[in-house]
């Protein structure tokens, strides 16, 4: 038996999927979902106006996570929500200490391999995996850091990761900014760059990320780092960051700052209404689009530095 908390928090259905990402960032190990309909005061019975669809989402924690802080984050979170979703898109809901019976174990029930692209696959340690000839497999244990390959932000990147990996040139000096898992630098490792470094303001991010590179035998070729973007120095012929809109633009003059001339991006977590705007602000940092992909409501860019 084993002890831990729980954040619940009520929101729109379309903006669980940046929830989620947020939750995970944090340290979540999984979340738990309640979708209702409510009428305008709250009565599922009130039929006029049609109903809004809810979601409650409760983040599972491990026991050390402190609540007071994960409450404070969640509301300092709240305006960036708003801004994607508009006014009253999210509201905390409780807190709370739970005993478990097995459930940090069930949610690996839903983890498996999965083929992404035409030679990636994605698998957890404990699931065994056949390869097919030509395939790249990345052994990915999530611990308490977001990206196994199942979100639709994740699977972009990494089918844009290999396509631009198959061209003439191919990246060598990769960044990779929010690593998480460090699933997507590790990729990139595997698939020929000869250094990735992967950056997280997480430090058990930062520890998780370190392990999986190990892990698929890219250590020598793969760094994580708590370092901020704003005190690394140098360039690199690509630049990954899986991150929301308004936080790629905060970061959009430290991220044009680390790209080589000519240097590619790829840039997701992005909702698709929103990919305008990044593109529009990326421009006006000598950064412009190549290609853009969509996935249900995200997007992701492949993005190019221009030569000068």
């Amino acid at each position: 038996m084993t002890r831990w908390k729980s954040i619940t928090v009520e929101t729109r259905r379309e903006a669980v999927d940046a929830l989620t990402h947020f939750f995970l960032s944090r340290g979540s190990l999984g979340m738990a979902y309640d979708e209702r309909l409510f009428g305008p005061h709250g009565d599922p019975a009130d039929p006029l106006p049609p109903p809004e669809e809810t979601t409650n989402l409760t983040a599972y924690f491990p026991w050390e996570a402190d609540l007071h802080d994960l409450k404070k984050a969640f509301l300092d979170f709240l305006p960036v929500l708003a801004e994607s979703f508009g006014p009253e898109s999210g509201a905390f809901v409780s807190a709370a200490e739970i005993t478990d019976f097995g459930w940090a174990e069930k949610w690996k029930e839903h983890f498996k391999p999965r083929k992404i692209g035409g030679r990636l696959v994605v698998k957890p340690s404990w699931e065994p995996y056949a390869s097919a000839p030509g395939e790249i497999v990345l052994t990915i244990d999530p611990g308490q850091a977001f990206g196994t390959g199942s979100h639709e932000t994740t699977r972009m990147c990494l089918q844009l990761l290999e396509d631009l990996f198959e061209a003439p040139a191919a990246p060598r000096r990769v960044l990779d900014i929010g690593t998480g898992t460090g699933i997507l630098g590790i990729a990139a490792a595997m698939l020929g760059a000869s250094f990735v470094l992967g950056i997280d303001s997480d430090p058990k991010a930062v520890e998780v990320a370190a392990e999986n590179a190990k892990a698929n035998g890219v250590e020598d070729r793969f760094e994580s780092s708590f370092a901020p973007l704003s005190t690394l120095d140098g360039a690199y012929d690509l630049v990954l960051a899986n991150l929301l809109a308004e936080i790629l633009i905060d970061l959009k003059q430290g991220i044009a700052a680390r790209c080589a001339p000519g240097a590619h991006l790829i840039l997701s977590g992005i909702l698709t209404e929103k990919c305008g705007w990044v593109e529009e602000e990326l421009e006006a940092e000598g950064i412009r689009t190549v290609r853009r992909k969509t996935d249900d409501q995200w997007s992701a860019l492949l993005m190019r530095r221009e030569l000068r």
